[in-house]
C-alpha cells in the first residue's frame, strides 16, 4: 500500500524543482546568446542599440514578424511585396477591430511606434523576406495614392525601410519564420536566435538611418563606373545618330548604376562578364542573374533585349551554367509583353520612384 505522506511528499518536491528548472531555464539561454557572433554577421558594435552607459541593450521596443501573404492567397504574395517595397509599409489581411481574428486588433494597437517589423514567411522550408523598418505612427487603412489590387484590413509605415530579399545565409532568419501565422512576436530577452536576428535588424536600420541623413541620395551619386557599351552588334543603334546612340547608353548606364546602387545596399554584388566578345550589363553571381537593361520599356526595347538575354546565357552556359534572365527597364512595361516575357522565362525589372521592383517575387529585387 502506498505511503501518502511520502507520495505527498515527493509530489512537492519534483513540483518545486519544476519551477526552479522553468525560471533558471531563461538565465541559461541568455548566458548562450553569444553562440552567432556579432563579428560573424559583420555587425559593428557602434550600430547596435546601447544603453545610456554604451553597451548593447537585451532589446529597444518590440520586435515583429509580419508574412507578406496579405491575404493567404499564393498568386498575390509578389503583389504586396511590391507594395511593401513601395509604400514602406507592412500590410495585415484581417481588421483592426475583428474580434473573430485577433491578429487584426492585434497588429493594430499592440504594435507600437519604434518598434521593428521584419515582413518574412517561411516558404517551401525556406525563409522569403521582403524587408524591415522601424515602425512610425499609428496604424492605417489607407494611403493617399496607394490603390491596393485586393482588400486588406490595416497597414503600419516604416522609416527607415531596408529591402532585403534575401539576408545573409549565417543569419538564423528560419528559426523566426519558423511557423504560419501572419503575425508573430520575436523575443530577443531569452531566445539567442532571436537575439542575434533582432541585434542585425538594429545594425542595419541604424546604417540606413545614417544614411537618410547624410544624403545625397543614390540619384546624386556617381561613384560606379561603367564602360562604354559596345557598339558592333547593337541592333537598335544601327540606324540611329551618334547624338541617340550616346544618349541611350547615357540613360542605360545611369540605370544601371542606381539598380547596382539598390542591390549593393542589400549587401549584394553585381559585376558583368563577356563572353566571345558579347558583354553583359550586369550579372550577380549568388542568385545565377543575368540582367539586360534598356533605356526605354517599348516593345522595340524589349525585342532587342530578348535577343541578346538568350544569346548571353546560350554563350555563357557552361561557365555560368542555368541562370535567372531579367530585363531592366526604367518603367514597367505594358502587361502584354510582360505576359510574352513569362512565355520564354524571362521577367522585368523596373524603376518606381526611389526602388526597383520585379515580377519575380523579389528574386532580382
Amino acid at each position: 500500500m502506498v505511503n501518502m505522506r511520502v507520495y505527498s511528499t515527493t509530489c512537492a518536491a519534483a513540483s518545486r524543482f519544476c519551477l526552479m528548472r522553468f525560471y533558471i531555464q531563461p538565465e541559461k539561454r541568455r548566458k548562450s546568446a553569444n553562440i552567432y557572433p556579432a563579428a560573424t554577421l559583420g555587425i559593428a558594435k557602434g550600430m547596435l542599440r546601447t544603453t545610456v552607459k554604451g553597451r548593447p541593450m537585451e532589446t529597444s521596443g518590440k520586435y515583429w514578424v509580419v508574412s507578406p501573404n496579405v491575404r493567404f492567397n499564393p498568386r498575390t504574395v509578389n503583389d504586396w511585396r511590391q507594395a511593401s517595397v513601395k509604400w514602406k509599409a507592412a500590410f495585415m489581411g484581417w481588421q483592426p477591430d475583428d474580434d473573430r481574428h485577433r491578429l487584426g486588433p492585434k497588429f493594430a494597437r499592440a504594435i507600437q511606434p519604434g518598434d521593428t517589423i521584419l515582413i518574412a514567411r517561411r516558404f517551401g522550408g525556406e525563409p522569403e523576406t521582403v524587408g524591415f523598418g522601424t515602425v512610425v505612427g499609428g496604424f492605417k487603412t489607407r494611403l493617399s495614392g496607394f490603390k491596393p489590387h485586393e482588400p486588406f484590413g490595416s497597414l503600419r509605415q516604416l522609416d527607415p525601410f531596408v529591402p532585403m530579399s534575401r539576408p545573409p545565409a549565417s543569419l538564423p532568419i528560419l528559426q523566426a519564420v519558423n511557423q504560419t501565422a501572419a503575425l508573430h512576436q520575436l523575443h530577443p530577452e531569452w531566445n539567442p536566435q532571436h537575439k542575434v536576428l533582432c541585434r542585425w535588424l538594429d545594425a542595419k536600420l541604424a546604417t540606413a538611418a545614417k544614411t537618410e541623413r547624410g544624403k545625397p541620395s543614390q540619384r546624386q551619386t556617381h561613384e560606379v563606373k561603367f564602360g562604354p557599351l559596345p557598339s558592333d552588334g547593337q541592333l537598335e543603334y544601327q540606324v540611329r545618330t551618334p547624338e541617340l546612340v550616346k544618349q541611350a547608353r547615357k540613360r542605360e548606364a545611369a540605370l544601371v548604376t542606381r539598380y547596382r546602387l539598390w542591390i549593393e545596399h542589400q549587401d549584394r554584388k553585381l559585376r558583368i562578364f563577356r563572353v566571345h566578345r558579347l558583354q553583359c550589363d550586369a550579372f550577380e553571381d549568388a542568385r545565377q542573374n543575368l540582367i539586360e537593361a534598356k533605356c526605354s520599356a517599348s516593345r522595340e526595347y524589349i525585342r532587342m533585349a530578348v535577343g541578346q538575354l538568350l544569346d548571353y546565357a546560350f554563350q555563357a552556359q557552361d561557365e555560368i551554367g542555368e541562370c535567372h534572365k531579367a530585363i531592366l527597364v526604367p518603367n514597367k512595361p505594358d502587361m502584354s509583353l510582360v505576359q510574352w516575357l513569362g512565355t520564354l522565362g524571362i521577367s522585368v525589372i523596373w524603376e518606381d520612384g526611389s526602388v526597383f521592383l520585379d515580377n519575380a517575387n523579389g528574386q532580382f529585387t
